[in-house]
């Protein structure tokens, strides 16, 4: 596309970074990491502050909530330039320095609409309520993975079961849940391609076995 670009510049012409294209600017920064994009390339001009947000650059995005910056401020700016997020990974843990709640999701929500995979895995604050935000703010997930949340019960998976493009579901160690799980997610999920119970510990060995059959086949 850029052949013979060069050629319309004078010999002792000064050029400068900024005189390229900007979709080979784009191309470069792609190079980046999200952190070098806002530390690094960010704060150097304005020019290079723009291509840093473009939304190309954050279709997916993942925060470990131990790191003592994340706070609900940090996760407004990350959506607010992230309007093409397809792909959300948000881990909690004994260590967290943050607590996720509901109103954080319907922050993101109302940034980012194509999110198809949102995985909160060992969050403590996932309840039915919190559950019940995600289900109403991303009816259209396909992958869901609440691994390590305590909280979720059965309750919560009727709830899940509203996510009629759901396809794979990751509830493992979730240890609330039982074998009526089970029953509900065949029942409400017939579309369901992918299921990881591991470490369920309260679900008996034969629906653990005709789980797998029914998800590995």
């Amino acid at each position: 596309m850029f052949v013979g670009y060069m050629d319309n510049i004078p010999l002792d012409s000064s050029l400068n970074i900024n005189d390229l294209p900007v979709e080979i600017l784009l191309h470069l920064f792609s190079y980046f990491t999200q952190r070098e994009l806002l530390l690094t390339v960010a704060p150097v001009c304005r020019m290079w502050r723009d291509l840093a947000d473009d939304p190309v650059y954050w279709r997916t995005l993942s925060f470990d909530l131990s790191n003592e910056c994340v706070t609900s401020g940090t996760l407004q700016n990350c959506f607010a330039r992230s309007r093409l997020l397809q792909s959300l990974e948000i881990i909690g843990g004994r260590y967290s320095r943050f607590l996720l709640s509901a109103a954080d999701i319907v922050c993101c929500a109302s940034y980012c609409e194509k999110v198809s995979d949102l995985q909160l895995r060992f969050i403590s604050t996932l309840d039915l309520e919190f559950i019940a935000a995600v289900v109403h703010n991303f009816p259209q997930l396909e992958h869901l993975n609440v691994e390590g949340c305590e909280q979720i019960d059965h309750k919560c998976i009727l709830c899940m079961c509203d996510l009629s493009h759901l396809r794979r579901l990751n509830i493992a160690h979730c240890t609330q849940l039982m074998d009526k799980t089970l029953d509900i997610i065949s029942c409400y999920l017939p579309q369901l391609q992918a299921l990881n119970i591991d470490g369920l510990n309260q679900i008996s060995d034969r629906y653990i076995s005709i789980s797998y059959f029914i998800y590995k086949c």
